[in-house]
């Protein structure tokens, strides 16, 4: 398996990252668009996220799905697309953004690159997965998304950055049991 494919089941660190890498969840307004399409998924489509952080310019999770019909690629296309369109829609409706019109020139831009049939582009292709279950059988220590707080200098904590999954009152509806080596 490749660190580039996401497989239907498994256990993955997912990065989705802004195109252009614009800094958009700076704004509690579209952190909390992000955390809605996420607790939709995990509502709706069986995703279960075990750890996550919403940086300036993308999200970091440790994330898979629950048997069933649905499948880990699937849910993060559909993840991508919910919540581009309402944080997309809601940077336009925004009545005190004083970032709008150079946004949604960005985001226009970017779909005149990458897409022919969109008004806008909100996130980039792909989703870096990193699976895993490499690291559980080499006894390895697994990535965290928290880890990118620290990196980025965000915080000294991670649990005093509302929203990440360290948080005490953070609003995702997490997986409990984080699985790990046996």
């Amino acid at each position: 398996m490749t660190e580039n494919k996401i497989q239907p089941k498994g256990l993955y660190f997912v990065t989705l990252t802004v195109v252009g890498g614009i800094d958009i969840f700076t704004r509690y307004e579209y952190c909390d668009l992000l955390i809605d399409n996420l607790n939709y998924c995990i509502e709706n489509k069986r995703l279960r996220v075990y750890e996550y952080a919403i940086l300036p310019s993308r999200l970091c999770m440790v994330a898979g799905v629950e048997e069933g019909k649905h499948n880990l690629p699937k849910v993060l296309r559909d993840l991508k697309s919910n919540s581009a369109k309402q944080i997309l829609r809601a940077i336009a409706e925004h009545p005190t953004e004083s970032r709008k019109e150079w946004l949604l020139r960005l985001f226009q831009f970017f779909a005149n690159r990458y897409q022919n049939d969109s008004e806008h582009h909100f996130w980039q292709f792909g989703n870096q997965p990193v699976d895993l279950e490499k690291y559980v059988k080499k006894g390895l220590d697994l990535p965290s998304a928290l880890e990118s707080l620290l990196k980025e200098k965000i915080v000294d904590l991670p649990e005093h950055y509302i929203y990440c999954s360290a948080y005490p009152l953070q609003k995702v509806k997490l997986s409990h049991v984080r699985p790990g080596p046996e």
